[in-house]
């Protein structure tokens, strides 16, 4: 009789595979036969209204460029918003997420009335965790001005499916384009840790992130275009126009009318409307607040695993390795996922023994919004500790960065670090969109600036010092229990204006902690 359960049920789940291929089968695909025009970034900055207002400071600071950090979410999305107003022949943008709510509506309608006004614009996203859906795709770009392509697409069109297709596919469609760029007439760029949508910006939600963006102007803007180029025309990439098309009787205005129903009487319109001179007259005539230094775009290539090779290399990693060897006092790092790995805890109790002080921010148990990943971060903490390394953990309680002017939001949302930093020694910084995990350092392509400059050090320093205090951010160290003798974590931060000393993981539930006791068991190159 066992027997007989067994073959049945062999036989059920064999059935049921077959029945999920047929669906997977039936559903719409990518012509694979659809041509993909190469196009190229517009080089000519000069001629542009940008290209003018910066020409005689990028004359008298040959070699370098004009960098300005993006701290809150408002400034971040109100910038790019001017950029997009100011654009007159290009727009480049490259996203691992756009939301389809109010931030990512009203960007688009910003992007649409540049191409209205004839702004050639190149749109590239990752299709993975993409919002906007295909009829979206579709009618974005149908416009004569803007073509969308998207990053390794799921050759099955249908949503559903997905799950399905990773399974399938994990070594081909678990390759993912992370990078995030905003790019204006050859002469602007915005590159961090940003994607596009309420949670990035401020928007309405029951959380929001805290995160990192820079503005680039300058030489550094032409090498950010070339990758960009490099991606867009890479044999990874696909046009939307090769997805199947299904009624396109509604118009692309109608689509922004319909995101436009997301946004309250609070909302980014109302707040650009009400400082859109402020942030358009701070592009033209921002030199002053701009700190010029040299810097360089450090990018992974759009395919980091090249066929037959064992293993991909990363770029990124290999850029601040150069800087990290040659640190001699301090390195700090913020960044959401950190997962260092017995290869990272051996380099960074190294750098703890040459005397450099090394800290390390990341997001709490509480406010990770990848747990699974903390679960791996969490195997490494006390052998990071015993090494001298400094850990301090963001709290969901922490509040961001908020301009005077603040009109995005109403009421208060729970935090969570998104953002990826590192000041070396207090002269160089790295902001892009790298995490130190496994994926960021193995499988996503990545991108961000790399820039020597005490000026700029000193402005990130100056912000990111306020989420290590104790009001922001838990301090992570490993003492004796005095009951056991035996080494332990605790967890000490300032909680109404007093000091409080924790034995577990804060603010999470035991449940909470039990998953992620489980979830400890997943091979980190899974993660």
């Amino acid at each position: 009789m066992q027997t007989w359960f067994r073959l049945n049920g062999q036989r059920a789940r064999l059935a049921a595979a077959a029945v999920l291929l047929l669906l997977v089968a039936a559903c719409a695909t990518i012509s694979a036969d659809h041509p993909a025009e190469p196009s190229h970034a517009f080089r000519q900055p000069e001629q542009t209204t940008l290209g003018r207002a910066y020409a005689d400071a990028q004359a008298r600071r040959p070699g370098e460029s004009g960098f300005r950090l993006l701290n809150s979410g408002s400034s971040a999305l109100l910038t790019r918003s001017a950029l997009a107003d100011l654009a007159e022949r290009s727009i480049d943008v490259q996203y691992y997420i756009y939301d389809a709510d109010a931030i990512g509506g009203f960007l688009l309608e910003r992007i649409v009335a540049a191409a209205e006004r004839g702004v050639r614009v190149r749109m590239l996203f990752d299709d993975h965790q993409l919002g906007l859906d295909d009829r979206a795709l579709a009618l974005i770009d149908a416009h004569p001005n803007i073509e969308v392509r998207a990053f390794n697409p799921f050759p099955d069109r249908a949503r559903w499916s997905r799950p399905l297709q990773l399974l399938s596919r994990l070594d081909v469609l678990g390759k993912r384009m992370h990078n995030k760029v905003f790019a204006v007439d050859g002469q602007a760029a915005v590159l961090g840790g940003r994607n596009i949508g309420n949670v990035y910006f401020e928007g309405e939600g029951e959380s929001n992130f805290r995160d990192f963006d820079l503005l680039a102007s300058g030489p550094i803007v032409k090498d950010v275009s070339d990758h960009f180029d490099s991606y867009w025309n890479s044999a990874i990439v696909v046009p939307v126009s090769a997805y199947p098309r299904s009624n396109m009787e509604e118009r692309l205005t109608e689509y922004l009318t319909e995101l436009r129903g997301h946004t309250r009487e609070v909302g980014p319109q109302v707040a650009y409307d009400k400082r859109k001179g402020e942030f358009v007259q701070r592009l033209l005539e921002g030199q002053g607040d701009l700190i010029w230094a040299k810097g360089t775009a450090v990018v992974e290539p759009p395919i980091r695993q090249k066929p037959g090779d064992a293993k991909s290399s990363s770029e990124v990693a290999r850029a601040l390795a150069i800087v990290r060897q040659k640190a001699v006092s301090e390195m700090t790092i913020a960044t959401a996922y950190f997962v260092p790995g017995e290869r990272g805890v051996e380099v960074l109790s190294d750098l703890v023994r040459s005397g450099v002080r090394v800290r390390i921010l990341t997001n709490s148990l509480a406010s990770t919004d990848v747990v699974p990943v903390h679960a791996g971060y969490a195997r490494y903490r006390s052998a990071l500790l015993a090494a001298g390394v400094e850990l301090h953990e963001y709290r969901t309680d922490s509040p961001r960065p908020t301009a005077a002017t603040q009109l995005l939001r109403t009421g208060r949302s729970e935090s969570a670090l998104h953002g990826k930093a590192v000041v070396f020694d207090r002269r160089v910084v790295w902001v892009g969109s790298a995490n130190f995990d496994p994926r960021s350092r193995r499988l996503n392509t990545e991108g961000g600036l790399l820039i020597e400059s005490e000026a700029l050090a000193k402005r990130v320093l100056g912000t990111i010092e306020r989420d290590f205090s104790a009001e922001n951010s838990w301090r992570v160290t490993l003492e004796e229990d005095p009951r056991t003798q035996q080494k332990r974590l605790y967890w000490t931060g300032s909680r109404g204006g007093k000091i409080v000393r924790l034995d577990s993981e804060p603010d999470v539930s035991a449940l909470h902690k039990l998953r992620v006791f489980f979830l400890s068991i997943i091979p980190e190159h899974l993660l």
